[in-house]
């Protein structure tokens, strides 16, 4: 399936875990794809190899969005080398693991840095840039509305992510740009690996998914990609669930 020929994609966090799958499944629907990224370049250099043996079409632009001179830099080369965007998929995220009353202010502001202030930032200098038939997703988390040990701060980020989205849903839509969410069970990327407990939540969730297997950063992608299809059109400000199944038991 190309659906997505001439058209391109941006995807945050687009070089690792969840969004590597996501870039890799955009392109391979025929999509131009801008995967940004903030530090390692090795995991960049790799999925423009694996792209390029591909034959697809994905570039990578190093930058931090959180910080403000990374930031502009990005939107420079973005504004310079994109006429139009189709597509724009939130997946970086990052954050302090650590109980509520153990977190500073400066961690709590630095992780609605990463995972709030750089989606809006972003979603509002591209917005120009999108126009009918266009498409952005997050990819949002269950601990934005259920509580995970030491998740205190990214999960607040995600609640609020969530509610932006809904906002963003209902102003876009009369444009014909579709806002959505995804939200992936536990999928062991990297981010997840540093999680603290992991083994016992991933005693937890095996225990408690029906299908008996965790969520993979492919099962994610593929959705991301359905809600880009013409099939996806008229879904609107929906949070789609990953799981397996786990939230019908837990």
């Amino acid at each position: 399936m190309k659906h997505l020929l001439n058209k391109v994609a941006i995807v945050t966090g687009g070089t690792r875990g969840i969004g590597r799958a996501v870039s890799l499944a955009l392109a391979e629907c025929g999509a131009s794809v801008i995967a940004l990224y903030a530090r390692s370049r090795k995991n960049a250099e790799e999925l423009e190899k694996e792209a390029e043996a591909k034959g697809l079409k994905i570039r990578t632009i190093r930058g931090d969005l959180a910080h403000d001179n990374s930031y502009n830099e990005i939107i420079m080369q973005l504004q310079e080398t994109c006429d139009h965007v189709d597509v724009l998929v939130h997946s970086a995220a990052s954050g302090v693991h650590r109980k509520a009353m153990e977190l500073s202010d400066r961690q709590l502001k630095w992780t609605f840095e990463i995972n709030f202030f750089a989606i809006h930032r972003l979603t509002r200098d591209l917005f120009g840039k999108m126009g009918k038939g266009g498409s952005i997703i997050g990819i949002t988390s269950p601990g934005g509305t259920r509580v995970i040990p030491n998740y205190a701060a990214v999960g607040s980020t995600k609640g609020a992510m969530d509610a932006l989205f809904r906002h963003y849903a209902y102003e876009f839509a009369p444009l014909g740009i579709a806002v959505n969410l995804v939200c992936p069970g536990l999928v062991m990327t990297d981010a997840a690996k540093a999680l603290p407990e992991l083994d016992r939540m991933l005693n937890i969730t095996l225990d408690y998914t029906p299908t008996g297997k965790l969520t993979t950063p492919e099962n994610v992608a593929a959705v991301v990609i359905f809600l880009t299809t013409e099939a996806g059109s008229q879904i609107a400000g929906q949070t789609i669930v990953v799981d397996g199944g786990k939230t019908l038991l837990a």
